[in-house]
């Protein structure tokens, strides 16, 4: 008998790929972790014997956010242009990638 150790990590990597296929096909996706299982358990009708560990929302966007680079330690708050534009802060790679060791 095997025993997965992390069943996280497959529920990650099942979701990641969902969320790239959606994305090829023009469908938006949210991961949704902070949720009441309990509730949502109840809507689903999951069986007892298992539970739902997260959401993934789809739907088509009706917005077109423009992804910006910003400067680190600058804010990543989304914010709305004078056009009503969405605007999508993101952290430069090199800001958050290491190799080999974590620097200050």
């Amino acid at each position: 008998k095997i025993i997965n150790p992390a069943p996280e990590r497959d529920i990650g990597a099942s979701v990641e790929n969902m969320n790239l296929v959606a994305e090829e096909e023009g469908i938006g996706c949210c991961w949704i972790g902070a949720f009441k299982a309990k509730e949502i358990n109840n809507i689903i009708s999951v069986p007892a014997n298992l539970s739902a560990e997260l959401i993934l929302a789809m739907g088509y966007p009706l917005e077109k956010p423009i992804p910006e680079d910003i400067e680190k330690g600058a804010s990543i708050k989304y914010y709305k242009d004078e056009s009503g534009t969405l605007h999508v802060p993101k952290r430069k790679l090199e800001d958050i990638l290491h190799f080999n060791q974590f620097e200050e």
